[in-house]
């Protein structure tokens, strides 16, 4: 952690100050040590903040294994002359509104909620931001090991639904894909809102009813992962997924009608990558949460937060974004 990103920091608790303990650092690099307030005391491990257990004790221990397995699949640099090159950067695009314009986000101060291994902070960094990246689960160390020394990019990890970072402290935030494996994703939008500056920006997309994720058999063989990994763990759906992709991809690719009937029983997701297939396949059917939304419930939870200028994006009819007003809340 840069030592300059502690002054958007706070206890998540109880929205107290924190003071930074150093017990080792490189440079400028906090490696260990604490955030302490006056009630409660958060450790500094490998040089990221834990604001919740590091060692896998939450629901979100799936996803700490996935990104470990696929780290960086989903990167831009590392799609350059392949099948899905592009593909991040334009869903980041999309879904947030900020396209090419550069100087939109110059030493801007943006959010990730709910970063992974932190494709989409890759994207922001691009684009000028220092970016503060959080997530729940594991993935914290892989999204650290992709960022190692940058001065420009924090990773915590913290809960999405109570953040750690100081009430109208940010300039943006957005959460792709993130806030539909909650408990509550209406409170994560409430979180957003409380950090941002007066006229910062949220930009989020959860699934939407109806969809792939939403599908019965996909919910079906979620639970009974879900159920069974307290004692096999991963390999169950792990098993599923390669077993789904290298045997019924080719079909769905050049029988499509028989792919189609194929997925009903057994779905997966068929992309023009493998690799991304297997990624995102091994992650419809293992979250502990996993919920799907209709469009004006989105928009309800930005409404009710308090944004204002909130439009739909061009992603998904689940992805929008709201400016955080200038009046009070709900006026």
């Amino acid at each position: 952690m840069h030592i300059s990103f502690v002054e958007y920091l706070i206890d998540p608790k109880t929205m107290e100050p924190l003071e930074l303990e150093i017990a080792e650092k490189d440079g400028n690099f906090v490696e260990t040590g604490f955030l302490k307030s006056i009630s409660n005391k958060y450790p500094i491990v490998r040089g990221i903040p834990r604001f919740v257990e590091h060692e896998s004790k939450n629901y979100s221990k799936s996803f700490g294994y996935e990104w470990h397995k696929w780290p960086r699949v989903q990167f831009e640099s590392d799609n350059i002359g392949k099948p899905m090159e592009g593909h991040t950067r334009k869903m980041w695009e999309r879904i947030t509104g900020i396209n090419g314009n550069v100087s939109k986000l110059d030493n801007a101060i943006v959010v990730d909620i709910g970063c992974g291994p932190g494709r989409f902070i890759d994207v922001a960094r691009a684009k000028g931001a220092r970016v503060i990246g959080i997530d729940y689960s594991d993935a914290v160390e892989v999204a650290e090991t992709n960022f190692k020394k940058d001065p420009n990019v924090c990773i915590c990890q913290a809960d999405a639904l109570k953040l750690p970072l100081k009430p109208n402290s940010v300039d943006g935030a957005f959460s792709i894909g993130v806030l539909h494996h909650t408990p509550n994703p209406e409170q994560g939008v409430n979180q957003a809102y409380s950090v941002l500056r007066s006229g910062g920006w949220f930009a989020l997309t959860v699934y939407g009813k109806g969809g792939y994720y939403d599908f019965p058999t996909v919910q079906l063989w979620r639970k009974l992962f879900k159920a069974l990994w307290p004692v096999f763990g991963h390999y169950p759906p792990l098993l599923y997924t390669y077993f789904t992709v290298y045997t019924f991809r080719p079909l769905a690719l050049f029988v499509p009608p028989l792919g189609k009937a194929i997925r009903i029983f057994f779905p997966f997701v068929n992309l023009s990558d493998i690799n991304w297939s297997l990624l995102d396949t091994f992650d419809s059917v293992t979250p502990s949460y996993q919920s799907a939304h209709e469009s004006y419930e989105v928009f309800s939870w930005l409404k009710k937060a308090g944004f204002a200028n909130i439009e739909p994006t061009d992603w998904y009819f689940t992805s929008y974004r709201g400016i955080k007003s200038n009046g009070p809340k709900n006026a």
